[in-house]
């Protein structure tokens, strides 16, 4: 019993570091300063989730959910915090 325990907490921790963890694909997403040009197109909005208190794994959030749709690029909208939850409001695109 103690070791499936263990196990059910293994995999929500990875879960969670999952949503949070910056991916390899991720990693290749560009973040713009300001909205992007007409060389671009929205691929779609996201909204990236960290309620640990970190704006960064927000934002990283956003930045994988945005290369798993197919965008190379990211605009971070709008940030929210909310005590310790933040949520990053994002517009991705695929620029050539």
């Amino acid at each position: 019993m103690k070791y499936l325990n263990i196990f059910i907490a293994l995999i929500f921790v990875s879960c969670s570091v999952s949503q949070t963890k910056l991916s390899s694909k991720g990693m290749k997403v560009e973040v713009l300063k300001s909205k992007a040009g007409s060389q671009c197109s929205v691929v779609e909005k996201v909204v990236g989730i960290n309620d640990k208190g970190s704006v960064d794994l927000a934002r990283n959030h956003a930045r994988n959910l945005i290369a798993n749709a197919g965008g190379n690029a990211i605009h971070f909208d709008e940030e929210i915090v909310n005590g310790s939850a933040w949520r990053v409001h994002s517009t991705g695109y695929h620029c050539k």
